[in-house]
């Protein structure tokens, strides 16, 4: 039976190579998902996935230009009926039906020129997107510090980057590309509904509440309110820092943060005495 089965997987992957030679599809969806970390990336991604039962592979943590199953934070299987990841790390090409990466703090130049070298290490999707994420600069930076993480000059460009692609000042995914304001997705019940519908998957709003564990859980609950997030002030965590001269320090070096916070994401309210 053993041996049956060896076979099997075998002129299965085999078939699976050819397939990918030929451009034909192995995966139905892709979503390459990409954000600055603190920026509610695994809340959005476990929405997704709860949406609908389908069989996903999530890669968390994916660096541009390496080989996806030998490099990252971790693999998941959520609805799996069993975890192919042996097979998948030698390149059987197993079909997934949803198949999420997740791409943090990459500059977005770089994930977009590793498109084309992906479809050898995952197969071909019938659907490809690219989600781009993006949280006020206030809160995301809040969150930053709680963490004890620097918010260097390299970080705060970074966001900009990312921002500059929200405004229209860059446009450098050139696959079908969803911008999502993680401030409105967790606000807004009709936004997560018209993003469901971008991304061709059944709204349910299912997975709203729950808190990832991935990254240890919010900056500053943990996982304390673990079925319970839509209690969290995420939108407001920033008023924690509003005095601190360091949080200060990084609105009164580059005026443009405030410009881009107020375009894309309206003002906040005290950021005044920041």
């Amino acid at each position: 039976m053993k041996i049956s089965q060896k076979v099997s997987y075998a002129l299965g992957t085999k078939a699976r190579t050819i397939r990918t030679k030929l451009g034909l599809p192995i995966n139905q969806k892709l979503i390459r998902f990409c954000g600055i970390q603190r920026s509610g990336n695994h809340a959005v991604i476990n929405w997704m996935i709860a949406q609908e039962h389908r069989k996903t592979c999530f890669i968390n943590g994916a660096f541009p230009g390496t080989n996806p199953w030998h490099q990252n934070w971790g693999i998941a299987y959520p609805n799996f009926p069993y975890w192919p990841k042996e097979r998948d790390i030698k390149g059987a090409l197993v079909s997934k039906e949803l198949f999420i990466f997740s791409y943090e703090n990459q500059p977005l130049s770089d994930i977009e020129a590793d498109k084309s070298a992906l479809a050898d290490y995952i197969g071909n999707s019938r659907e490809d997107y690219t989600v781009v994420i993006l949280r006020d600069p206030y809160n995301t930076f809040a969150s930053w510090m709680k963490r004890h993480t620097p918010v260097t000059p390299s970080v705060i460009e970074l966001w900009k980057r990312y921002a500059y692609e929200f405004v229209g000042k860059s446009n450098l995914i050139n696959s079908p590309k969803i911008l999502v304001s993680f401030n409105q997705w967790f606000s807004d019940q009709t936004y997560r509904q018209n993003l469901a519908h971008q991304l061709g998957l059944e709204f349910t709003d299912h997975g709203l509440r729950e808190v990832s564990h991935h990254g240890g859980g919010s900056s500053f609950d943990g996982q304390g309110l673990r079925g319970q997030a839509t209690h969290m002030n995420v939108l407001t965590r920033f008023h924690h820092y509003v005095s601190n001269p360091q949080f200060q320090a990084i609105f009164e070096a580059d005026a443009e943060l405030k410009q881009l916070s107020d375009q894309i994401f309206g003002e906040l309210p005290n950021v005044e005495q920041t």
